[in-house]
């Protein structure tokens, strides 16, 4: 067996049979499209540094890990983004492999952290227990059925919104007169739970939003953004967005949901969730689910999803390892 590091500017075949083997293990989520996976696995979203290996055996790539550092912020830790190993070639020694060049990476980069996600019922959990991986966080997933959505409802909820607040919306990136706005409600996100994770909160700058929204456009992404204002400043105070790819799968991810503290109380996440899934329904008639992902402590959010029809799908861990 042999490991190969994959370079992004001449992959090979290495790149598109790292996708394959990924792809057959994302079900029954949604599957990630060859430009979304190229993203997420070299740099995600925000063009931090990373390190792709595959394994080869007999000529054939079998599987792989994308290894992220961040530099920004949580310079303790490593993640590793991505990470597969062919159903046909487990149980052979090759996750493990690769698994000890990730951390012989991270540590090069002066890590003290590992994370990594896996089902703990999937083959990726008893990896991650095997290696002695703890569990410090616990992530549901939940699916919205768009074929069975009451829209009236919803429509009865943006209704309801109080008179000091209104919505406005944009797509993909933010205008440049808000993009300051912009990392202001993305920072609002740090207050989601973290559960046992060692973690610090990250810090979004208007040069982060735009490196985020570049990685959807080379991902070929779509993203449609929701925002509610206060009236009388003007201001933006919440945001929720959903994102999906250009080319039509059925699918779109509900991503990132937060409301500046000051403005809570007052119905403002489950109002632009409706706002913004009955637009993303009308831009996307052909789409039938939605997915988002939460902290299973994080009961407002749940609560709020659930409200809007949203049905558990599966629970995923988050898991680190002390190098």
């Amino acid at each position: 067996m042999d490991i190969e590091r994959l370079d992004y500017a001449d992959p090979g075949d290495r790149l598109h049979a790292f996708h394959a083997i990924a792809a057959a293990d994302e079900a029954p989520g949604p599957v990630s499209s060859f430009p979304r996976f190229a993203v997420v696995a070299e740099h995600g979203w925000t063009a931090e540094y990373g390190e792709t290996y595959v394994a080869r055996l007999d000529g054939q790539v079998v599987g792989g890990v994308a290894v992220h550092i961040p530099g920004t912020d949580n310079t303790h830790a490593a993640l590793l983004r991505i990470f597969h190993v062919s159903s046909a070639h487990r149980r052979q020694g090759i996750g493990t492999a690769l698994l000890e060049r990730a951390i012989t990476r991270a540590r090069a980069h002066d890590r003290q952290i590992l994370f990594a996600e896996a089902r703990p019922d999937s083959p990726g959990g008893a990896f991650t227990r095997k290696h002695g991986f703890e569990a410090a966080s616990a992530q549901a997933r939940r699916i919205l059925d768009l074929t069975s959505v009451d829209w009236t409802a919803y429509e009865k909820g943006v209704a309801s919104l109080s008179p000091d607040y209104t919505l406005d919306r944009w797509q993909d990136a933010a205008p440049d007169d808000l993009v300051d706005d912009a990392a202001t409600l993305m920072d609002a996100m740090n207050d989601a739970p973290s559960d046992g994770l060692d973690t610090e909160p990250m810090r979004w700058t208007a040069a982060r939003i735009r490196r985020f929204e570049a990685g959807w456009a080379k991902g070929q992404q779509t993203a449609y953004t929701t925002i509610a204002r206060h009236r009388p400043t003007g201001r933006p105070v919440g945001f929720t967005r959903i994102i999906t790819d250009h080319t039509p799968d059925g699918w779109g991810r509900q991503t990132d949901t937060a409301v500046l503290r000051e403005h809570r109380g007052h119905h403002l996440g489950l109002i632009m969730k409706q706002a913004n899934t009955t637009w993303f329904h009308a831009e996307q008639p052909t789409a039938t689910k939605i997915i988002t992902w939460n902290a299973i402590t994080n009961t407002h959010m749940i609560a709020i999803n659930e409200q809007l029809g949203y049905r558990l799908l599966d629970i995923w861990n988050e898991w680190q390892l002390s190098l």
